[in-house]
């Protein structure tokens, strides 16, 4: 499949989720953009599920959805570790930090921390 088509599917699939966000929840997105092109080894967990250990290749995502709770303490976490580096870990969603800025939550790990998508541009945090 070609670079255009990827990214043409990419989009298209982001539109649908974005447009059903209201009724079936968040939704994290978490992409392997390691400049190594080292495989990534991550494991999310919120307070109810553990999503398990993932091995994620260069420019693979791995996603899921959930409703925040009403209570507002909803926190995902996620580690995160590839090649000889250390363990590294970070909240990729806190309600009080995301409620209504990303309903889509987009990271992007890098080798300095994850990056997220805000509007037309990445913002950077250092690892938790």
């Amino acid at each position: 499949m070609s670079l255009f088509t990827k990214s043409v599917l990419f989009l298209f699939v982001f539109t649908v989720v974005s447009w059903n966000t209201s009724v079936l929840g968040e939704f994290v997105l978490i992409t392997n953009t390691l400049k190594g092109k080292e495989a990534l080894n991550l494991q999310c967990i919120s307070k109810y599920h553990d999503f398990g250990l993932r091995v994620l290749n260069f420019n693979q995502t791995f996603h899921w959805k959930f409703k925040p709770s009403v209570s507002g303490d909803t926190l995902l976490f996620c580690s995160f570790q590839w090649g000889k580096a250390s363990l590294v870990r970070y909240d990729v969603y806190m309600k009080d930090r995301d409620e209504g800025i990303c309903k889509v939550c987009l990271w992007y790990v890098k080798e300095d921390g994850p990056c997220r998508q805000e509007s037309k541009h990445l913002r950077c945090y250092k690892w938790n």
